[in-house]
């Protein structure tokens, strides 16, 4: 808009030229001449005989300036120049994705070194030196800061199973996952045998998924369900329990086995901020208490399964003391059934009791 005002107010001062007429009779005639800048001079004598310059100057118009002002154009510049140009052009040309960045960034690099070669080896000036070396360092430091950024998060073979298996498929990026890994306590071996938790004395204070191993969970020596790799030991805890209560079952190492723990109030702290990893949890963890509700479902209807009463007896023991109800299949063909990724009939909800007014988990 600046320059459309200022091209129409020199071509309406164009308008406004001086003229000057020059006179025919002899007495007011005099010598008119033409300087080499296009201006009039008119050169009369005077009263006395002494000759007096008069010039007359006209105001070239501002259309004029905008077109005349090169009359000859100067030779193109050096190749330096050109490429320069070309990686600046490049850089328009970046699209708005992480990749783009680094585009953008070594076109813009290449391009304020050719530009700064240009002016050191051809033009010599030295403050264009200074600024493209300038340019130079800024666009280095964002585009080292940006290829970090792009660097491939790896984990270790468990956990990028953990992650490949639950929460890739619900497109939790890597980052993402790598930000709820830095809330990560430990990862506690347990040897066979173990307790991880004993009931009314072990605090809800985590949150805890098995990487590899089987581990059963039971309430005053019952069992109710067994733990699989990359299912949740405390589920059920995540919603509506504090850290300040105590796990109402007890959950036993049935091998060796390996378990993510995290810092259950500081992963939460991590994510409140965040809603959707806020919904990738409740559906992870809001799935895996379906998953045990329906086995420890099925668990109380068929029989009354008990655990040794010491848990410091040896291997040779088996783990589970089967009571059978009558005829009934007993708690040790159903454990079986659960061992059973293939049995079609392991995860059926099965016929709950009347009497049976709550089912812990």
């Amino acid at each position: 808009m600046l320059f459309l005002s200022a091209l129409a107010i020199g071509m309406i001062s164009g308008l406004q030229n001086v003229t000057t007429e020059v006179p025919t009779t002899e007495s007011d005639a005099g010598l008119t001449t033409t300087d080499g800048m296009g201006l009039l001079e008119t050169t009369r004598p005077s009263v006395g005989g002494d000759f007096v310059n008069v010039t007359i100057q006209e105001r070239p118009s501002m259309w004029d300036m905008y077109l005349n002002h090169c009359p000859k154009w100067r030779p193109i510049n050096h190749i330096f120049f050109q490429a320069a140009n070309v990686f600046f052009l490049l850089s328009f040309l970046a699209p708005h994705t992480p990749s783009g960045l680094i585009w953008l960034r070594v076109a813009l690099i290449l391009g304020c070194a050719f530009s700064g070669l240009w002016a050191w080896s051809i033009e010599c000036y030295l403050d264009a030196v200074v600024w493209n070396s300038a340019f130079i360092v800024i666009n280095f430091v964002y585009f080292a800061v940006q290829f970090y950024l792009m660097r491939p998060i790896k984990f270790h073979r468990d956990i990028e199973e953990v992650y490949l298996a639950l929460f890739k498929p619900l497109r939790v990026s890597r980052r993402q996952f790598r930000r709820v890994l830095m809330c990560m306590r430990n990862v506690r071996h347990l040897k066979c045998h173990e307790l991880y938790a004993h009931e009314k004395v072990t605090k809800v204070d985590s949150l805890s998924l098995v990487l590899s191993g089987k581990l059963v969970v039971s309430q005053n020596q019952r069992a109710l369900h067994i733990v699989f790799p990359h299912h949740f030991l405390d589920s059920p805890e995540w919603f509506g329990v504090s850290t300040d209560e105590f796990f109402q079952v007890s959950i036993m190492a049935m091998e060796e086995s390996r378990v993510l723990v995290w810092h259950r109030d500081k992963l939460k702290l991590s994510i409140i901020s965040d809603a959707f990893l806020q919904a990738v949890f409740d559906h992870i963890l809001g799935r895996d208490v379906v998953h045990k509700l329906m086995q420890v479902s099925e668990t109380m209807s068929v029989s009354n399964g008990h655990l040794p009463n010491s848990y410091e007896e040896g291997e040779d023991k088996p783990m589970l003391v089967v009571k059978k109800a009558g005829d009934g299949p007993g708690i040790t063909a159903l454990l079986n059934r659960q061992l059973q990724a293939t049995d079609p009939n392991a995860w059926r909800l099965g016929r709950i009791d009347e009497a049976d007014h709550e089912t812990p988990v």
